[in-house]
């Protein structure tokens, strides 16, 4: 692309009526093609046969057929002519086909001519082999087939499809769409032509038919691009042994419902599997009207026992057995099981399809028990892991990506950066659009005085979600300058795609080649090229490392910190609708759970005191009392309400035992260990270190050797 721009082309189709196509040769042309001296003598646009060969020689300009080989395929028409004794455009369509066996290498100007001037109605019933681009080019002029090809690859390079080896992809492709069209307009392309020249019998040229409808729909040519690669957006599900009755009760419900596309067709999947429970266990129960209560509850108890692929529906592409086949089934998939038929039981009677003779919601309930209880439990990435994978995030280079077919590295390291800072699910950070970013363009004063500068962090708009509208929350100003790496260097003028949650028309961040990055790559991309990175397997204690998992990791870092943010904040933070979704991701470190319990188990318990009955001592004090705290003894005789309990070590009262620097010895030795096991921040060591120094004073308070 040198960046000139083409020259627009008219494309004018060739004219029959512009030439004098008489019928048969006339005893002037006769002798003038009988034999090779003759017919070279007269080879031209004047002389004798000039009406011959006048059309022939326009076709071949247009063509762009070099001289030599035109006047030597020309020739071989002539030569034809005089063996038939009638022009070429009275031939049948054997003669012409046995003609292209005999011309090897001039065969595409011969099936020009057969086109344009033979009995052939579509360029694609003249026998063709080799490339379809050339077949286009030279019947359609190489200058349009040319300009055409030079738009099409310019409004794909704008997408982000490399230059390299681009044309000579999608030449071929292009060749067929012409000839299936007959007509080498890209103006002229619709989807319905896409798709029959998808199906055509060459695999080579009809995989890239989907990526010339992108370049087709940033053309504004057609509205959106084609899946392709014969993409059928659901498969029919089987409905044998099911009741027609029920089928024709579910259908109507999955043509009915609002929800998305595929949380309507599980919830259909599993209505349709009711039926088949229905044909076998009640077989007169047909239609949701039949069910009673006692239909009810022998389902719930059915559910309760089945296990997997027991009511299977299979596909039209066969039966797909799970890996679990004849396991009990997960409570997660009993629960959904269940849900499904009370949603579509509610459905039915809300909107107004008939009256129920139970109750959906009280009798449809999920039973509270291990079997079916689906509870909320994310699972926390392995803190040194994630540090290490927030770190990873920062600083990708070219040479960690794993493949040569990854997305461009500024786009995942965008998407790592989002990932590891932004707490957000896998749908809404890949739903981002263009416009998502906002810096911080004034300071903030907290309650307490102190002041957050303008640039310290950005807000980031997130799409309506699975439990919000949408929501604007602060992240770190380090997601603003990855997202502004990527935009910069994101291939611009990319044609809006619609949303499908909102159905509004968006720029996604993560658009690249006309359409939205895959619904996975966070979990089968940017994870592994991270883990890769840090040096990490793609697995920690908890099991694979996952999208959500890297969410919930990202809310508890915050919640666990001190001053941390509150539930309520968290919650607007991470765009729950209820305190009680926040709460799932709340996990106490287990340092912190241990510590905690350490200091509560030193108080509960009943704690000892000894009593000195001395007499000397007693007759003027009454009984010496010392509490047993462990380290040391307490002789404040009201200990047990002291106000100041918690402080002993510097009160007056407080009594170190003789064998206390052991203890402390002990004690010290223990946060030795600390230090060298856990990783901490450079805050909490700092903090550790300081209870270093105040054990080691007390150390020095000591006497070498115990007194008396």
């Amino acid at each position: 692309m040198t960046g000139k721009r083409e020259k627009e082309f008219v494309y004018v189709p060739f004219c029959r009526a512009a030439y004098d196509l008489h019928a048969d040769l006339s005893s002037e042309q006769k002798e003038a093609l009988s034999t090779s001296h003759k017919r070279s003598r007269n080879y031209g646009r004047s002389g004798s046969l000039s009406s011959l060969i006048t059309p022939l020689l326009d076709i071949a300009d247009n063509s762009g057929t070099g001289y030599k080989l035109t006047r030597i395929v020309i020739m071989a028409m002539l030569a034809e002519m005089q063996n038939a004794g009638k022009p070429c455009w009275n031939w049948q369509k054997d003669r012409w086909i046995s003609l292209f066996d005999r011309y090897r290498s001039g065969k595409p100007l011969m099936m020009a001519f057969a086109y344009h001037l033979g009995p052939f109605s579509s360029p694609l019933q003249i026998p063709h082999e080799g490339t379809l681009s050339l077949y286009a080019s030279t019947i359609y002029g190489s200058a349009m087939f040319r300009y055409q090809l030079n738009r099409l690859s310019a409004a794909l390079i704008s997408l982000g499809y490399a230059p390299r080896h681009l044309r000579h992809a999608i030449s071929s492709p292009l060749g067929l769409l012409m000839l299936l069209n007959d007509n080498p307009r890209l103006e002229d392309m619709s989807t319905e032509l896409l798709w029959q020249a998808q199906q055509y019998h060459d695999d080579l040229v009809s995989r890239h038919i989907g990526k010339i409808s992108h370049g087709l729909a940033a053309l504004g040519i057609i509205a959106k691009p084609v899946r392709m690669r014969n993409y059928i957006e659901w498969y029919e599900k089987p409905v044998e042994n099911i009741s027609p009755e029920w089928v024709a009760w579910c259908r109507r419900w999955r043509e009915t419902s609002v929800l998305r596309p595929r949380t309507r067709e599980n919830l259909y999947s599993f209505i349709l599997r009711s039926g088949l429970w229905l044909a076998k266990e009640h077989p007169d129960v047909k239609v949701p009207t039949d069910w009673s209560v006692e239909t009810c509850a022998s389902f719930i108890a059915a559910v309760g026992r089945m296990k997997v692929d027991e009511l299977s529906l299979g596909t039209d592409r066969g039966l797909r057995q799970s890996r679990r086949s004849g396991e009990p089934m997960m409570p997660h998939s009993r629960a959904n099981f269940i849900y499904s038929l009370r949603r579509f039981m509610s459905d039915y009677e809300n909107w107004g399809w008939g009256r129920l003779k139970f109750s959906p919601a009280r009798h449809l309930s999920t039973p509270d028990t291990p079997l079916f209880r689906r509870g909320v439990s994310p699972r926390v990435i392995d803190d040194p892991v994630w540090l290490k994978l927030i770190w990873a995030s920062l600083n990708l280079r070219r040479e960690d990506l794993l493949s040569e077919i990854h997305y461009p590295l500024p786009m995942l390291q965008a998407m790592a950066v989002l990932w590891t800072h932004a707490g957000l699910r896998q749908n809404e950070l890949l739903r981002l659009t263009t416009e998502c970013v906002t810096p911080q363009s004034e300071d903030i004063i907290r309650e307490d005085g102190s002041v957050v500068p303008a640039g310290t962090l950005c807000y980031l708009n997130v799409p309506a979600g699975k439990t919000s509208k949408a929501f604007v929350k602060p992240v770190s100003a380090v997601v603003k300058k990855y997202v502004d790496i990527w935009l910069n260097a994101r291939p611009g003028e990319q044609a809006k795609l619609n949303d499908d949650r909102t159905g509004e028309k968006v720029r996604y961040l993560f658009q690249y080649r006309g359409k939205p990055a895959g619904s996975d790559v966070i979990n089968r991309t940017v994870i592994p090229v991270l883990c890769a990175r840090a040096g990490l397997p793609v697995e920690d204690s908890g099991g694979t490392i996952t999208s959500h998992r890297g969410r919930a990791s990202a809310l508890t870092a915050l919640a666990s910190v001190p001053q941390g943010m509150s539930l309520y904040e968290l919650m607007q933070w991470s765009g729950h609708s209820t305190p009680q979704s926040t709460m799932h991701y709340l996990r106490i470190r287990p340092t912190q759970l241990a510590a905690s319990f350490v200091k509560a188990d030193r108080v509960a318990h009943m704690i000892s005191v000894l009593i000195d009955h001395d007499p000397e001592a007693a007759s003027l004090t009454g009984p010496a009392m010392y509490y047993d705290l462990g380290d040391s003894y307490c002789t404040n005789p009201f200990w047990s309400s002291c106000q100041h309990r918690m402080a002993c070590i510097g009160c007056d009262f407080n009594l170190l035992k003789d064998g206390a620097r052991g203890l402390i010895l002990e004690s010290k030795a223990s946060v030795r260990r600390y230090l060298e096991e856990v990783p901490l921040t450079p805050d909490e060591r700092a903090i550790v270190e300081k209870d270093a120094e105040k054990i080691e004073q007390a150390l020095e308070r000591l006497p070498l050797k115990p007194e008396g």
